[in-house]
């Protein structure tokens, strides 16, 4: 009988910390695939020139390594330069691809994330450089229908919805490197895979129902499905039942109240509620979402007259 042996892992360096910028182009599927090729190529220009808009042509520059995802691009800085990331070229972006959408046969509108952590810095020649979980966590963000669904619920005029994680928002935004209010971004919970975590979405121009509703998830305001109408079972009522003076846990979906007795159906009304009402995710602060600055003034005015060459 042999024994078998367990290897403990040895300790190893911590990989430097580097500053990661990945773009995806929403709808790249819808493109027709003639035309692949040439919007693959046309994104990282079209990156370059939101750099050059904002004053931050020497940072392009200054990328440690970058290249294409097919439907969008990354890259990779020394982690000192993550608020120039968000500040000013979230904005500088919005205005560069709203411009340059007017001149495209295909409109491009982009989900952004910007992240900081460890990332494998090895030779050109390797396919592992910029591997990591920090790598990995920024892909899922991006994915998460947390981001996508703002640009799904937002006109076109909207071309750029970031989402970033909270200690992105912790270490630059609120801390000041970034020069912008933490009001600008909106906490929400992102789920993709095998990720969960606190995210916070940036949005330089909302548009649609990003207006009407903020950045509340469409579900929660469409009316109850067929299921939701079906005739209740014993214990519950339907139509013009009033709730008053209900204490206690309190769930809602669509019109259906649940404090023990079901209340479904049109014309249900609650007053004077107390205790925690809940039903979902829970979304902090007002979702509105408060641009300021003067940026994007100054990126316009650079842009204007411009023509595609």
């Amino acid at each position: 009988m042999t024994e078998q042996t367990t290897t403990r892992p040895e300790v190893t360096e911590l990989p430097d910390y580097r500053a990661l910028f990945v773009a995806d182009m929403r709808g790249f599927g819808s493109v027709p695939g003639r035309d692949h090729a040439q919007v693959t190529q046309a994104i990282p220009g079209l990156l370059r020139n939101a750099f050059q808009h904002c004053g931050l042509g020497w940072l392009w520059e200054k990328a440690l390594f970058q290249d294409t995802t097919g439907d969008g691009y990354f890259l990779c800085f020394a982690s000192r330069y993550v608020p120039f990331l968000l500040n000013p070229l979230l904005s500088a972006l919005q205005d560069t691809l709203e411009f340059q959408n007017s001149l495209l046969p295909h409109p491009i509108r982009m989900r952004v994330s910007v992240n900081v952590g460890p990332l494998a810095d090895t030779d050109a020649e390797s396919i592992s450089r910029g591997s990591g979980t920090t790598r990995v966590e920024t892909h899922r963000l991006l994915d998460s229908s947390a981001v996508r669904s703002v640009l799904d619920d937002s006109g076109p005029e909207t071309c750029v919805a970031a989402i970033v994680p909270e200690r992105v928002v912790d270490d630059v935004v609120a801390a000041g490197y970034s020069a912008e209010g933490t009001s600008l971004y909106h906490r929400v919970e992102a789920r993709e895979k095998e990720y969960h975590g606190v995210a916070y979405l940036r949005v330089p121009k909302p548009s649609g129902g990003l207006l009407a509703h903020g950045f509340t998830p469409r579900h929660d305001t469409e009316p109850d499905t067929e299921a939701d109408r079906a005739t209740p079972e014993a214990g519950h009522s339907t139509g013009g039942t009033t709730a008053t003076h209900v204490d206690g846990p309190v769930a809602q979906h669509g019109s259906r109240v649940t404090t023990g007795v079901d209340v479904s159906g049109s014309g249900n009304t609650i007053t004077t509620v107390h205790g925690d009402q809940h039903r979902g995710p829970r979304y902090e602060g007002d979702g509105q979402i408060h641009v300021g600055g003067n940026n994007a003034g100054v990126i316009k005015q650079t842009m204007k007259g411009r023509r595609a060459r």
